[in-house]
């Protein structure tokens, strides 16, 4: 009988999964094929404009040192996107961030980091990298990838389908998931493929060598076989090369005939600042790595360093900020993050860390705005946790218990430190909130109640409340002694239950006090 029935609910599953492939079959629009995907162009949109802003921000913001930088990528960008056969609300944003990488979102999100571009030595190779985005999101490579890992996840019977600083992303706990996943999501050889052929044909209607591409490709194998660790946690990790890549580039260039725009000398121009400043970037890493291991005066003489040789990049003055945070030197702390602010008004975690300046310098509104912007840019626990700092010190114990609230529910020490405010702001309304309670028979029969303590502070003057069924009120006991901190406790009540009677049995905190 087990056997038949699994056999059914098997033979269940892949009818399903047969349905959802047959009535998810959809054309690719610019091969012409069929995409299985089970989700439509608004589902691209929404995701495009709702990640592409807090992805940016979490690996380390816009370059905005040179604003050239980006206009020419964008200019090569929207050239490409010209000759698609699918025209998307294309975007093109460099990333201030020295793994070398770039990435689409759906609906044409595109986004490539510095330190990809300073590995290139053409515009026709930056166009290879670009067609080569464009195509996976012209071709929605991400919603044909996010339907498959659905259609793999249908169960047994159905399936429900729901229509760096390098280290800047470990502080957003709360947002960029779907779009995290999307860009890390490693491509499948035929979608690689299928992007560098039809990036080749955009790149020769938009009058660029196609060379580009095989070169690009040649220099990514290389690389590869180098073991380089900054390509294989970026682009690579996403964007597996190939030799069969590279055979697949050279056959297509054949066919489309070289010639066209190779431009090494202007990308040299365009980039000579960003391989001049290449120093400062190492310096920098350097900088963080030592800020972390607590090296705080080596952390400044790097920052400084790196500040000598590009100066306006608000990430440096940043650190310095850090340092100076550390010390409580809050006005040098202010003073760079200022600074910071003025180099690149568009990042999150300049607002977050200058907002708590303004905090422990208790100019309370200037923390709240600041803390405001952090969260506009890219929500976090931290932002979320300040707001909540500075609304109870406004006396707003509400609002100050919604941002608590919101910011709780992980496992940093952020959330935890989150979840006691909001313990010392509620445990007198609701004290079982924090102090929960689970019952049930012991060994020899009686009922034992555990006690356990969520927050950072010892609970005593417990007192217990028993209701069975339905019953509005039932009998009350006081605990005598404490539950410590974060700690279980056990208590044997002495009292023998029916079966009958601890399945309806219900315990409450009726009443407890937090030692301060």
């Amino acid at each position: 009988m087990p056997a038949l029935k699994s056999k059914k609910m098997a033979l269940t599953a892949a009818a399903l999964a047969l349905c959802l492939a047959i009535a998810a079959c959809a054309e690719n629009a610019v091969t012409g094929g069929k995409n299985f995907l089970l989700v439509g162009p608004e589902w691209d949109r929404e995701v495009g404009q709702q990640q592409y802003l807090p992805l940016r921000q979490m690996q380390g913001g816009d370059y905005t040192a040179d604003p050239e930088v980006e206009a020419y990528v964008r200019e090569i960008g929207m050239k490409l996107a010209a000759a698609s056969d699918v025209k998307l609300p294309y975007e093109f944003n460099v990333i201030n961030s020295s793994v070398p990488n770039a990435w689409a979102l759906p609906s044409g999100k595109i986004s490539i980091n510095r330190g990809l571009l300073t590995e290139m030595n053409s515009e026709a190779e930056l166009a290879a990298v670009l067609g080569h985005e464009i195509i996976h999101a012209a071709s929605r490579h991400g919603a044909r990838g996010m339907s498959k890992n659905v259609l793999a996840q249908v169960g047994v019977v159905a399936a429900t389908v729901a229509g760096s600083r390098e280290g800047y992303g470990q502080l957003a706990q709360m947002g960029a998931s779907l779009g995290a996943q999307l860009i890390t999501t490693k491509y499948g050889r035929d979608a690689e493929l299928e992007a560098d052929l039809y990036g080749m044909e955009y790149m020769k209607r938009a009058g660029f060598d196609v060379q580009g591409a095989v070169d690009l490709q040649r220099t990514f194998v290389k690389l590869s076989e180098g073991r380089r660790q900054d390509f294989i946690s970026g682009l690579f990790s996403s964007h597996p090369p190939s030799q069969a890549r590279v055979n697949a580039n050279i056959a297509t260039a054949v066919r489309l005939g070289t010639g066209g725009v190779s431009g090494e000398a202007r990308y040299q121009r365009v980039m000579k600042r960003l391989n001049q400043t290449q120093p400062a970037y190492e310096k920098f890493e350097q900088a963080q790595k030592a800020y972390a291991e607590g090296n705080f005066d080596t952390a400044k003489r790097l920052a400084n360093e790196a500040i000598k040789i590009e100066p306006r990049d608000g990430h440096f003055y940043s650190l310095l900020g850090d340092v100076a945070g550390h010390k409580q030197q809050w006005n040098t702390a202010k003073r760079n993050y200022d600074k910071a602010i003025s180099l690149n008004e568009e990042l999150f975690y300049y607002y977050l860390q200058r907002g708590k300046v303004h905090q422990q310098t208790n100019n309370i509104r200037a923390a709240k705005a600041d803390f405001q912007r952090s969260m506009a840019l890219l929500p976090t626990e931290d932002a979320q946790v300040g707001l909540g700092d500075v609304a109870r010190l406004s006396g707003d114990n509400a609002t100050a218990a919604k941002f608590y609230s919101s910011a709780a529910q992980g496992q940093s020490a952020t959330a935890k430190y989150a979840n006691q405010q909001l313990a010392e702001l509620q445990f007198d309304q609701t004290p079982g909130k924090f102090l929960k309670v689970r019952h049930g028979p012991g060994q020899d029969g009686l009922l034992r109640v555990e006690l356990t303590n969520t927050t950072s502070k010892a609970i005593d003057n417990i007192v217990l409340e028993y209701r069975f069924g339905n019953a509005r009120s039932g009998q009350q006991s006081r605990i005598s002694g404490s539950v410590a901190a974060g700690k279980q406790r056990i208590i044997n009540t002495g009292t023998r239950l029916t079966l009958q009677q601890m399945n309806s049995l219900t315990v409450y905190v009726r009443d407890a006090r937090m030692v301060n």
